[in-house]
């Protein structure tokens, strides 16, 4: 086990895996010193093993949305990022909300349209019988609803995903430590991290980045840091459909009247999944759980959430039933409960630690996936350079949450007022 390197990388999902390889091969580059990814299971095996691999852009964050359109562009040239390629599908999403307004008159989805565009990101209303066009008709549309069109979303598939992030670890010469848990750190004299204690041994370093998710939390506890990241649970069910019912240019439906993401899956599939809760009392109540439950993000590794309960399949067949009418009793073709892992204004953490000078985080909040190309390049542009050139974190630092009671985070905000937190 080698005992030296410039940054440790802990946690190898896909932000862990982006950052590694962007610091590599910056650091390649410039001859200097290695890199370290340390993964307590092995590559890709917690949330990002459970993901249904949608790139998006729409956010209720001008600043978030920008960084996800730059992150699209990067997952279509990949290899000029990672020095791998990956396939992927632009097939753009539709986005159906309410067409009610708040109390203040104004529709958050119309708000949401006028910020994106803004941003200069696609992101049109079109009406009813662009819908129907689009989706060939399979759709149950309503006037009273509005409809969206993102042309940009790309489609990748999960099994891709994984394989590319182990080839862009090995091309890149990224030391791969896995089954390695990390245990304790080690300080110097002036409260800086030297190294890491892992059930293998000691290993030193200049640098380290926090890309472990929901692990976050737990793990740094020891060194009185206060990374808020706790588990919301999400359950993914795939629909057998014939195939004359679900159009090969089905775009992602993104439907937040029946609070249901809807995609093509490896041939007649419909792939489908809950958006996360956007109301105060749940947020508050994940903490809650989070901190109640003795397994910690372990829980990831359970077995007994590979099954989707009755209960939960009785309600997302209705709304399949719902949306796609034509397609008779949907048959149920094999389900999983995954995680996001979220923040308490649910938005990521990204950039340096407000404690420890050469500490940096990196975590999605329950969207690590379409953000890795762009999230692993910032990381290793704050790691190699102390700063991002053209980037203003400070939305995102973890210093947010300082002194701050996290209920401070929850008070108001109705469930139409945090229907557009996407």
């Amino acid at each position: 086990m080698q005992k030296d390197f410039h940054t440790i990388v802990i946690g190898g999902g896909c932000l862990g895996v982006a950052t590694a390889v962007s610091l590599a091969r910056r650091q390649g580059a410039a001859g200097r010193g290695k890199v370290c990814l340390v993964e307590k299971a092995v590559l890709g095996a917690g949330l990002s093993s459970r993901h249904s691999a949608i790139v998006r852009s729409a956010n209720s964050s001008v600043a978030a949305a920008r960084l996800a359109a730059r992150s699209t562009n990067m997952w279509k040239d990949l290899s000029q990022v990672w020095g791998v390629s990956v396939a992927w599908d632009q097939v753009g999403a539709i986005w159906i909300g309410s067409g009610a307004s708040s109390t203040g008159g104004v529709n958050p989805w119309r708000d949401l349209e006028s910020s994106m565009q803004g941003a200069g990101i696609d992101f049109d209303a079109i009406d009813q019988a662009e819908a129907n066009r689009l989706t060939s008709g399979k759709l149950r549309l309503d006037p009273e609803e509005l409809y969206f069109f993102e042309p940009e979303v790309l489609q990748l598939e999960a099994s891709d995903v994984l394989r590319t992030m182990q080839a862009a670890v090995a091309v890149n010469e990224v030391t791969l430590y896995e089954h390695t848990r990390v245990e304790d750190f080690i300080l110097d004299g002036c409260g800086a991290l030297c190294g890491v204690r892992t059930n293998h041994g000691e290993v030193r370093c200049d640098f380290v980045v926090n890309a472990a998710g929901g692990w976050s939390a737990d793990l740094f506890a020891p060194l009185g840091l206060h990374i808020p990241v706790a588990l919301e649970p999400v359950y993914a069910a795939n629909w057998l459909i014939s195939s004359s019912d679900l159009p090969e240019s089905l775009p992602i439906i993104a439907d937040y009247v029946n609070l249901a993401y809807f995609r093509r899956w490896r041939g007649s599939i419909l792939h489908m999944h809950q958006p996360r809760e956007r109301g105060s009392h749940k947020i508050a109540a994940s903490f809650g759980r989070s901190l109640m439950n003795p397994a910690g993000a372990d829980i990831i590794y359970d077995a007994g959430n590979y099954a989707v309960t009755q209960q939960q399949l009785a309600r997302y067949s209705e709304k399949v039933r719902d949306r796609f009418p034509g397609m008779g009793t949907p048959i149920y073709g094999g389900g999983y409960v995954s995680y996001f892992d979220i923040t308490p204004d649910l938005k990521f953490i990204l950039g340096p630690d407000d404690q420890i000078s050469n500490l940096f985080h990196c975590l999605g909040a329950g969207q690590a996936l379409k953000y890795a190309p762009i999230f692993g390049e910032l990381i290793a542009e704050l790691v190699s350079e102390g700063r991002t050139r053209d980037v203003d974190l400070g939305e995102f630092s973890v210093a947010r949450f300082a002194n701050k009671p996290l209920r401070e985070f929850w008070r108001g905000g109705s469930p139409r007022q945090n229907e557009k937190r996407l």
